[in-house]
């Protein structure tokens, strides 16, 4: 048979302290009505004026329940699985970042191979070094040096 503090614990899940001070604390709310279950978070303050004169009645049973350990614990998990989420996050968004980069300097490639005295030049090397650029700016730069070369070779030709 379920102890009162094993009921209560079922209905306050996973308590973690918000501040340094460990006067506040979120927990999860697990009711369930029938074959409805409701889960809420709630963030409860230990004092319920400002004053800090009445102690909130929710809070000590939260703290009654549970020892300060056992939510040091929670709370060292829960900053843990955040800080790898973070992480997570920030990884995926410079695997986004490059893959645009990427997806740009391919658009440039393309766009400067449409250029007629670049596609129409049978330089292959600067054309190969073009292909092989890193930036936008390398490439951008290659394309030029290889326009300026075709336009000498063909006033050359003109003479």
């Amino acid at each position: 048979m379920l102890t009162q503090n094993d009921l209560l614990k079922e209905k306050y899940v996973k308590p973690i302290w918000l501040n340094i001070e460990k006067s506040i604390i979120e927990v999860e709310e697990h009711t369930k009505v029938g074959k409805i279950e409701r889960k809420q978070n709630l963030t409860v303050k230990k004092w319920e004026d400002p004053e800090e004169t009445k102690e909130n009645i929710l809070f000590n049973t939260i703290t009654e329940i549970y020892s300060p350990e056992e939510i040091d614990a929670f709370t060292e998990t829960f900053n843990k699985e955040e800080k790898e989420k973070h992480e997570r996050l920030k990884k995926e968004d410079e695997q986004g970042r490059e893959l645009d980069r990427l997806e740009q300097l391919f658009k440039t490639k393309l766009d400067i191979f449409n250029i007629p005295a670049i596609f129409e030049s049978e330089d292959r090397e600067a054309k190969s070094s073009i292909r092989r650029a890193k930036s936008d700016v390398e490439a951008t730069a290659l394309a030029v040096m290889l326009m300026m070369k075709e336009m000498e070779n063909k006033s050359g030709e003109d003479l």
